[in-house]
């Protein structure tokens, strides 16, 4: 299902170490991934809806945050955090890139994660902004495991040339490695490392969430803190320049 809805406020201030304000076009996100505290944690559960089903489109954020921009002080903006910004309805919906145009043109910082490549779309408008990161989420490898946890998103292989697409384009983009998830990290390393030394890995934080799926697929090492440590000494071999969240 996806709903329309209208909203009061664009921006919420947010906690998060990298930013300072938060902007989400959507509730609810159709990469549906299991892990996501989103599902729990924010507006998505007031709903009653289904995670990585129903989506709410707020329809007027855009206008809600041009009529509004201009009462923040100067701090970097991230778009978004409660779901992927180039989520599918996107392709329609065109608000990120609508939110995007509002933000760049006051030269406000920039902060966006994503797991599509939808967000090469936007490369003219990312080019534009002043002061930008984007992350592209890369969690593993094996495309049993994104069937599993990330069902609407997109392949390793895609995740890269997304990643790639951006860098070429002269676009400061890294990798976030979480959750780390199971897969080869030697070989995830050693193809990130060939793409961009900025990478920050990030265990996974909601364990009971995907608990169940983990132990019908045997993959109960992987919901261990020693598992996470063991892809952290290969990334740092590899990529002597990655960071932990808890660095």
């Amino acid at each position: 299902m996806v709903k329309s809805i209208r909203v009061k406020t664009a921006v919420s201030r947010t906690k998060i170490p990298v930013a300072d304000f938060t902007v989400n076009p959507y509730i609810g996100c159709s990469i549906g991934c299991k892990y996501c505290f989103a599902r729990f944690i924010g507006p998505f559960k007031s709903h009653g809806s289904e995670w990585g089903k129903d989506i709410f489109v707020k329809e007027n954020i855009a206008e809600c945050l041009r009529k509004g921009i201009d009462r923040f002080p100067r701090g970097v903006f991230f778009v978004s955090t409660v779901c992927d910004a180039y989520q599918h309805v996107e392709k329609q919906t065109m608000l990120t890139r609508r939110i995007l145009e509002i933000l760049v043109s006051r030269g406000f910082p920039i902060f966006m994660m994503t797991k599509s490549s939808l967000i090469t779309r936007d490369i003219d408008l990312l080019q534009q902004a002043k002061e930008l990161r984007v992350m592209i989420s890369i969690t593993t490898d094996r495309d049993d495991v994104i069937k599993a946890l990330e069902p609407g998103g997109t392949g390793f292989a895609e995740r890269l040339n997304t990643l790639k697409t951006l860098r070429d384009a002269g676009i400061d983009a890294g990798v976030f490695v979480g959750p780390v998830l199971p897969m080869n990290q030697q070989f995830v390393a050693e193809k990130i490392a060939e793409l961009t030394n900025h990478v920050t890995l990030d265990p996974l934080n909601y364990p009971w969430q995907v608990k169940g799926i983990f132990r019908e697929r045997g993959w109960h090492y992987w919901l261990t803190r020693e598992s996470f440590l063991e892809v952290k000494t290969v990334f740092k071999k590899v990529i002597p320049t990655c960071t932990t969240t808890h660095d």
